[in-house]
């Protein structure tokens, strides 16, 4: 054999050593990565239908970008150059941290909300009234119990704060009506008089009968959260930034408010609504400020940057602090809905006016009297028209003040909105 011959057969064998040792296991590899990214594509589609949560054109955007750079990975791999493989590489990396990531968020958010969901749910708790939320309005009685998670079990759960949430998705507008903690009902199950604070002691169904009786009030819904519930909310959305007309120190805790704008995280927006010995003992202050802390929430909970990057560590924070009757697929229609029309809601806010007097209840002992608050007839009429006003506008008005569904057409219009 000449030496051209023998240098060109020795040149064959190292080429099919490289085929064998290198090519071959690498386009293994390849395949290898293209069929997980195949997988996790599969698991992502899933958890898009599942959740049903995102705009239909936000959700085919995603789809189209899966596909783009799933097409995009095989190619590269296929190259016959080393830049384009190692490319290749990259895509498949961003593709499994953008979809892998987007699958557990959304895994997650659905496991949290279906728990919320069922906690409040049960067999002799307070049934829901449901209605099409995204077309008809409704009420959500809000009740904050005053105790700690750790306190679960172990202390009575007295409703501490007591809301009445009237949404209409027609005309985008929320009323806050608040109800004093001391405030002189009749019990819905002894017909006896008693604090409504007292109710949630028997439980939140009583509560929402009693209020039920007492103002006429469809319920549709509740929300009951303990202290433990409404700090991990706040902290979970990254504070609130609140206006305070006044200064004051809270006499629970070592914080101080100044009178103007309040940057708060959860515990120090706590006790901002929590404080009454600041004002004299007045709870109509307290109940101000409380509304002032829910409409601070509900603005930066509707915002569309908390919406995408903070709804799945919102759901998480609530965890066992917080049970509704509200099904889980009611939730994910309200913020599939907000997701796509990035609508500013408008809150206004009302309480029922009263004194404070004293007189016998019945869930203490009846040698003595104790601090009641004598609602006004007047005040609670008037306060009911409002609830009623709300719940009826845009009533057969089908245009509405809605926006487009589309999601980048709204936000196309939110940012020009916002430079104007």
């Amino acid at each position: 054999m000449s030496g051209k011959e023998e240098k060109q057969t020795t040149s064959e064998n190292r080429g099919r050593r490289g085929l064998t040792g290198r090519i071959v296991p690498a386009q293994n590899g390849y395949k290898a990565a293209l069929l997980i990214m195949a997988v996790v594509a599969i698991v992502f589609l899933v958890m898009v239908i599942i959740l049903n949560m995102l705009p239909a054109d936000l959700t085919l955007t995603l789809v189209l970008l899966m596909l783009g750079m799933l097409l995009a990975a095989a190619l590269l791999f296929a190259g016959r150059r080393k830049w384009q493989r190692i490319c290749g590489i990259v895509v498949a990396a961003l593709f499994m941290v953008i979809f892998i990531g987007a699958s557990s968020y959304m895994g997650k958010t659905h496991a949290m909300l279906e728990n919320i969901s069922d906690s409040g749910i049960s067999a002799t708790g307070p049934k829901a009234r449901s209605v099409e939320v995204t077309e008809e309005p409704f009420n959500i009685y809000i009740t904050g119990i005053d105790q700690w998670e750790s306190e679960i079990g172990y202390d009575l759960e007295r409703s501490d704060v007591n809301m009445i949430c009237t949404v209409n998705p027609r005309t985008k507008k929320i009323l806050l009506t608040s109800i004093p903690r001391d405030t002189y009902v009749k019990l819905h199950t002894a017909q006896q008089m008693d604090k409504l604070t007292h109710t949630g002691v028997y439980g939140v169904d009583e509560t929402l009968d009693t209020v039920h009786d007492w103002m006429g009030v469809d319920l549709n819904y509740y929300v009951k959260m303990n202290f433990t519930g409404a700090k991990d909310i706040i902290n979970a959305m990254d504070g609130v930034n609140m206006y305070s007309p006044i200064a004051f120190k809270s006499s629970l805790e070592d914080y101080e408010y100044v009178k103007g704008w309040n940057a708060m995280g959860g515990e120090k927006c706590l006790y901002y609504a929590r404080e009454r010995e600041a004002f004299g003992g007045k709870d109509s202050i307290r109940v101000e400020n409380q509304q002032r802390v829910l409409k601070a929430v509900i603005k930066k909970m509707t915002s569309s940057t908390t919406l995408l990057t903070k709804y799945g560590d919102i759901v998480e924070a609530a965890g066992r602090n917080l049970a509704t009757n509200m099904p889980s697929e009611d939730m994910k229609k309200l913020v599939k809905m907000q997701i796509s029309d990035l609508s500013d809601w408008d809150i206004e806010t009302q309480k029922i006016e009263g004194e404070y007097d004293e007189d016998y209840v019945a869930s203490l002992s009846q040698e003595n009297k104790y601090t009641v608050y004598r609602p006004d007839r007047e005040s609670v009429r008037s306060c009911k028209e409002n609830i009623d006003k709300v719940m009826n506008e845009g009533a057969g008005d089908t245009a509405g003040i809605r926006k487009s569904k589309s999601f980048f057409v709204n936000a196309a219009k939110r940012v020009l909105e916002e430079k104007d």
